[in-house]
């Protein structure tokens, strides 16, 4: 019972860690972000982080693998509660949008900060930030298929081209968070996109 437990806070200790130095690579950067910068915000030593985790490319990697988790969980609950197209793109566009706003995400989204400081990353690292657009295509469109299924959307319309404009949009209004456009601007910009969905 004792060795599990202590299994349990080990694991526990490693996942609070791995969270901390997430956010830093979210607020920082990966190349503004040191070894030392990531020692005062795990708290854990030197030895202990390569020990735990590897090196700094490999400790970002590793949150990048929690942040697509996150990301997913995000995405999948709001394509299952929605209970239309219109709804569901709504929702994910402006959950895109909330999380540029947001205290708990510094700096939007963790992902589109790796693409733009690309010339730091090899191409391990490159895979990983396009698995995740891809996994949001593929998510959308397979709720579009849903919609056209259930009558909401045209028999004739490209599931497949929205999703890819749609994931497009999602990525693009983020960058345009990052180049300080407001709030109420973006929310334009996400209304102006969801009329690709109207039904003729």
């Amino acid at each position: 019972m004792g060795l599990v437990n202590m299994g349990r806070a080990k694991q526990f200790d490693e996942a609070t860690a791995l969270g901390a130095a997430m956010h830093l690579f979210w607020e920082k950067g990966y190349s503004a972000t040191s070894i030392q910068d990531l020692e005062q915000a795990t708290g854990l030593k030197r030895t202990s982080i390569y020990n735990t985790f590897g090196n700094k490319r490999r400790i970002f990697q590793k949150t990048l693998v929690l942040y697509r988790r996150q990301v997913e969980e995000l995405l999948g609950g709001i394509m299952d509660a929605a209970p239309t197209c219109q709804e569901a793109m709504a929702s994910w566009l402006q959950a895109v949008i909330d999380m540029h706003f947001s205290e708990a995400t510094p700096g939007g989204c963790l992902m589109i900060l790796s693409v733009l400081e690309s010339s730091q990353h090899d191409q391990e690292t490159k895979d990983m930030a396009a698995g995740l657009f891809h996994y949001e295509r593929n998510t959308i469109q397979a709720r579009l298929q849903r919609g056209v299924e259930q009558g909401e959307l045209a028999p004739d319309f490209d599931c497949q081209a929205v999703a890819g404009t749609l994931t497009a949009a999602s990525s693009g209004i983020m960058v345009l968070a990052m180049a300080n456009y407001s709030r109420e601007a973006l929310e334009e910009i996400g209304r102006a996109t969801l009329g690709i969905l109207a039904k003729d």
